[in-house]
């Protein structure tokens, strides 16, 4: 695919991810800008792995009922450019590494399984009634808890990495790219769980007597920090487990 048809396509589906809600005016460019180096690079079998993860996280989050967050209409106003840079910043890297190499597949579909297993686990683990409990200690914790895993959101999360490796069957990637990528995908959703218990940022609101990855509460209310390193949010832990899918899935490719 020429440079100009794929910008002139990625454009297009990020101003419809921005029509239907999906993306902020920031969260279209960074998708505009990842989508166009991964279908020059990455052609339509790139396409397809990015249109797997963008399509199906889009939709459990804004279309099948309220997000891990319950947060209110205001907030819910679609991927940030930041979202999208956290979760699809590595695979535009694997996509301009193909030029060197077909390892540059591994990069990408790593990656994007682990930003797909992640959200799967997510959404429909916070949507479960089975208990939810943090990842490093057994220790039952709020849904959408930093860190919380459940037994749903857990085998969600499998079947994204898998998915993402199926659809790189599908799309003519080699089968060991495949497998690596899927494999990637589980041990980086893992990792975002246990940095997300671990050294991710979170604060507790006062005034709404809950748990938050914010600094300011939606409500306005500046929150206490209680654990973890203050710069450290969601977007910068799903960034580093994205990239360390990626790094797992070229190390076994």
């Amino acid at each position: 695919m020429t440079v100009l048809v794929a910008v002139a396509l990625s454009t297009g589906l990020a101003l419809v991810g921005r029509a239907i809600g999906w993306l902020t005016p920031r969260g279209t460019i960074a998708a505009a800008l990842v989508g166009a180096a991964i279908f020059a690079a990455g052609g339509v079998p790139g396409a397809a792995l990015l249109a797997m993860f963008f399509v199906s996280g889009s939709a459990l989050t804004y279309r099948l009922g309220t997000s891990r967050f319950q947060l209110p209409q205001a907030e819910r106003r679609g991927r940030t450019g930041r979202q999208v840079l956290a979760n699809g910043g590595w695979a535009a890297v694997g996509a301009l590494l193909l030029v060197v190499g077909d390892g540059g597949w591994a990069v990408m579909a790593g990656a994007l399984a682990t930003a797909q297993a992640d959200t799967w686990a997510t959404e429909i683990g916070t949507r479960s009634t089975q208990p939810t409990r943090l990842i490093t200690s057994g220790r039952p914790v709020t849904p959408g808890t930093s860190g919380g895993v459940s037994p749903p959101g857990t085998v969600a999360g499998l079947l994204g990495a898998a998915g993402m490796g199926g659809v790189a069957l599908l799309v003519g990637l080699p089968s060991s790219a495949a497998m690596a990528a899927t494999a990637g995908g589980i041990i980086g959703m893992l990792a975002d769980s246990i940095l997300g218990a671990t050294i991710q940022g979170v604060y507790y609101c006062g005034r709404c007597a809950a748990q938050t990855e914010r600094a300011v509460h939606h409500c306005g209310e500046r929150a206490r920090p209680v654990r973890g390193l203050r710069w450290l949010g969601n977007d910068g832990v799903n960034f580093v487990a994205t990239g360390l899918g990626a790094a797992v899935a070229l190390a076994l490719y």
